[in-house]
């Protein structure tokens, strides 16, 4: 369990990294539905500008996969490069 001192650091860091975003003129919505029974997860979003928007989805794939083998759970990753679902 996290204390208030590790809660209050992770607020620190989102409120750096939101800092950082903002300064780069960055900002968006995420759209992340969750489906618990299934163990299903889909994360969408929409970025201002639009040409970061692939980063950020490789960020984002990134830190999931890490965020897995911190639970001890082997990652598997499909990159679709050809395709873009808007």
């Amino acid at each position: 369990m996290m204390n208030n001192m590790d809660n209050q650091q992770m607020q620190n860091q989102v409120d750096m990294f939101r800092q950082m975003s903002q300064q780069q003129g960055v900002s968006g919505i995420a759209y992340i539905d969750v489906y618990p029974a299934s163990g299903s997860l889909r994360y969408k979003m929409k970025v201002t500008p639009p040409e970061r928007r692939a980063e950020m989805i490789a960020s984002f794939a990134l830190i999931l996969e890490m965020m897995s083998q911190a639970f001890n759970l082997q990652t598997k990753k499909i990159i679709n490069k050809e395709a873009d679902n808007g």
